[in-house]
């Protein structure tokens, strides 16, 4: 298991900086290909309802599922979880 890190060690990781995108920053940026949005809640409520170009990317699967989907640690990715407003 050449992947796995311990607890121990996960604690002493350094923290990773997330920066925070605004609302009003993502309605300007809703049709921006440069912008992955990321609708994190569970597949029935995003069958519900979500924002027009978001992809499905449950919590409970985002560890697992991110790296196979989300290619780019460098792009702007926008991960929501409530109503769109």
């Amino acid at each position: 298991m050449e992947d796995f890190i311990s607890p121990e060690a996960a604690d002493a990781a350094p923290a990773v900086e997330v920066p925070e995108i605004s609302r009003d920053e993502i309605r300007r940026r809703l049709h921006d290909p440069a912008l992955t949005l990321v609708d994190v809640l569970p597949h029935e409520a995003y069958a519900a309802e979500h924002i027009p170009g978001a992809m499905n990317l449950p919590l409970a699967e985002l560890e697992e599922r991110a790296p196979q989907v989300l290619f780019d640690r460098n792009a702007d990715i926008a991960a929501y979880c409530a109503k769109f407003t």
